[in-house]
C-alpha cells in the first residue's frame, strides 16, 4: 500500500488522509520529472586538430618557427571542417586536442548545425611553448563549477636522483549530466615521448589516474581521452588505465577495432595508437550494448590533421514493458540506472508471467491506480521483498519525481517491504504527490497509452505483461507471500 502523507489504508480502499493543505511552489526540470526517454546513445569523438590557432597574436613559441600562422581564410576553413566532422558523425561529447583558446572553440561552435545545443568546457592551460590546449564540446549539461585544469595539482618524480615535480600543462576535467547520470570526462595531451621525459610523463599519468579514481569512488562514470603520445602497453598508458593499482581498470574502446586499423598516428613509419578513448568499468555494458562494428571507429580526416580521429559509442538502454488490458495497450519505460534492483525484480516477475491475469485492485481518482497483488487484497506479493532504493541518497537524487505517468513501487510501512505491487500516477500536478517524493522508489514512466491508463478502474485486468522485443517463458513464482 502507499503509506505517505496523503494515503492511508482502510480495508481495501485508499483515501486521502485529513492533512493540512500544503502549498508548494517549485521549479521542475525535464530530467527530474522522468519525461519519456528513448535509449540514449552517447557518441564520443576525439580529434587532434594539429595546431588549430586563430590569427591573433600572440601564439606559442613554436608557432611562427616550425608551424605557419593560419591566414583568415585558412582559419575559417579549418573551423568549418571541424564542425562538419562533428555534425557528420553525430557526436555528443567531443574532445579537441591542440586547440589554442576559447575563441577557436566559439568559432567551431558557430559553424555547427545547431550551435544552441552545445556547451564549451575550457580552462586556459599552461603550455606557453606550444600554445596548445585541450577542450571539450558537449551536448550534455555541464555541472556548474566542475570545469578545471587542476592548477594546484602536482606529482613528484626523480631525475638522476633529484626530486622534481610536475603539473600537467594540457589537461581538463569536467562533470556532465548524461541521462541524469554523473559522467566525469578527463582530456589530456601529454608531453612528447622521449627517454628523458619518461619519469615526468609517468608523473602526469599518475595525476590523471588519481582524478579518474576519485570520480569512480564517487560513483561517476569516467571517460579519459586524449593524445597520450604513447602506444598501448607502455608504463604511462598502463598507469592511466589502472594496471598498477587496485581500482577498476579503464577499458580501451579501440580494442573493438581490427588490429590492422588500430592506430591514429604514424610515427617513424610505424602505425601506432596514440590517441585514446578509455572508459570506466561502470560503462562496460553500455559499450557492449552497441553493435561491435560500431562501438569504435578510427576515421581519416584528410588534410585537417596528421592524426586520425577516434569515435566511440555507448548506449544506455531503457527496457520497455508492454502492458495489455481490455481497454488497450500501455508502454512503460524503465530506468535501471535509477533503481537497478527494483527494475531487475520487475523484469524478473514479468519473465515469470507473474502479472498476467492480475487486476488493478486499487484506484484513487486523480491520484493513482495500483496493481500487482496476486490476492487482489492489497496485502499480497511474490513471496519476497526488495530493498527500498529510495533510501540510497545517490539513487534518490536521480529518481523521477511523482507526477502523471510516473511508475513506482507500492510498499507497507517498512521501507524494504515492496515486492510486486506498483502504482501509476494519474495527476499532472506535482504538488499532489509532494509527500511521496523520496519515500517510494520511482523506476519508470508511461511513454505510450496514458489515455488507456486514464480509462482504468478498480478490477480491470492486466491480460499480459511482457518486455518489448522479448517472449520468454518461465515458471510461476513459489514461496510464502509477504505483506506489502
Amino acid at each position: 500500500m502507499l503509506n505517505g502523507m496523503y494515503i492511508v489504508k482502510e480495508g481495501n480502499e485508499m483515501h486521502r488522509s485529513a492533512v493540512s493543505t500544503i502549498l508548494v511552489i517549485f521549479c521542475v526540470v525535464s530530467s527530474s520529472l522522468g519525461l519519456a526517454r528513448a535509449d540514449v546513445e552517447i557518441d564520443i569523438f576525439l580529434l587532434n586538430t594539429e595546431f588549430f590557432f586563430d590569427t591573433e597574436e600572440p601564439h606559442g613559441e613554436v608557432v611562427g618557427k616550425s608551424v605557419p600562422v593560419s591566414t583568415a581564410e585558412q582559419y575559417e576553413t579549418k573551423a568549418k571542417t571541424i564542425a562538419r566532422l562533428i555534425d557528420t558523425h553525430e557526436a555528443d561529447i567531443v574532445g579537441l586536442v591542440e586547440v589554442e583558446n576559447r575563441a577557436v572553440l566559439e568559432k567551431v561552435k558557430s559553424y555547427l548545425a545547431d550551435p544552441g545545443e552545445w556547451e564549451i568546457a575550457f580552462d586556459e592551460g599552461r603550455d606557453t611553448y606550444t600554445g596548445q590546449d585541450v577542450a571539450i564540446l558537449t551536448k550534455f549539461s555541464i555541472v556548474r563549477g566542475s570545469v578545471t585544469n587542476f592548477p594546484n595539482e602536482r606529482e613528484v618524480y626523480f631525475v638522476d636522483g633529484q626530486e622534481r615535480d610536475v603539473n600537467p600543462s594540457k589537461i581538463l576535467g569536467v562533470e556532465l549530466k548524461v541521462d541524469n547520470q554523473p559522467f566525469y570526462v578527463l582530456i589530456t595531451h601529454l608531453i612528447s615521448r622521449r627517454s628523458s621525459n619518461d619519469p615526468k610523463r609517468l608523473a602526469q599519468a599518475t595525476i590523471i589516474r588519481r582524478h579518474a579514481v576519485k570520480a569512480m569512488m564517487a560513483d561517476k562514470h569516467v571517460i579519459v581521452m586524449g593524445d597520450m603520445n604513447d602506444t598501448p602497453g607502455t608504463p604511462v598508458v598502463n598507469r592511466v588505465r589502472g594496471f598498477d593499482d587496485i581500482w577498476g581498470d579503464l577499458l580501451q574502446t579501440a580494442n573493438a577495432v581490427e588490429a590492422a586499423e588500430r592506430y591514429t598516428y604514424i610515427y617513424k613509419d610505424q602505425k601506432n595508437l596514440l590517441d585514446h578513448i578509455l572508459i570506466s568499468p561502470s560503462l562496460r555494458d553500455e559499450f557492449r550494448t552497441v553493435e561491435k562494428a560500431k562501438r569504435c571507429e578510427i576515421i581519416d580526416v584528410g588534410e585537417l590533421s596528421d592524426h586520425r580521429a577516434v569515435l566511440a559509442r555507448l548506449r544506455i538502454e531503457h527496457p520497455v514493458v508492454v502492458l495489455e488490458t481490455d481497454n488497450g495497450t500501455i508502454e512503460m519505460e524503465l530506468y535501471p540506472d535509477v533503481a537497478p534492483k527494483t527494475v531487475a525484480n520487475f523484469l524478473k516477475l514479468i519473465k515469470m508471467k507473474f502479472y498476467d491475469g492480475l487486476t488493478f485492485h486499487r484506484y484513487v481518482e486523480g491520484f493513482v491506480i495500483q496493481g500487482g497483488d496476486p490476492d487482489g487484497s492489497g496485502s499480497g506479493g511474490p513471496g519476497w521483498t526488495i530493498p527500498g532504493e529510495f533510501q540510497n541518497p545517490k539513487l534518490r537524487t536521480k529518481m523521477p519525481r511523482h507526477r502523471r505517468g510516473v511508475v513506482a513501487m507500492a510498499r507497507a510501512n517498512a521501507p524494504d517491504s515492496a515486492g510486486s505491487q506498483f502504482y501509476i500516477c494519474l495527476n499532472a500536478k506535482p504538488s499532489r504527490y509532494f509527500s511521496l517524493n523520496g519515500q517510494y522508489t520511482t523506476f519508470g514512466k508511461v511513454t505510450a497509452g496514458m489515455d488507456v491508463v486514464d480509462q482504468l478502474s478498480k478490477g480491470d485486468v492486466m491480460t499480459t505483461v511482457r518486455i518489448k522485443g522479448e517472449s520468454e517463458e518461465s515458471s510461476p513464482p513459489t514461496g510464502k507471500q509477504t505483506s506489502q
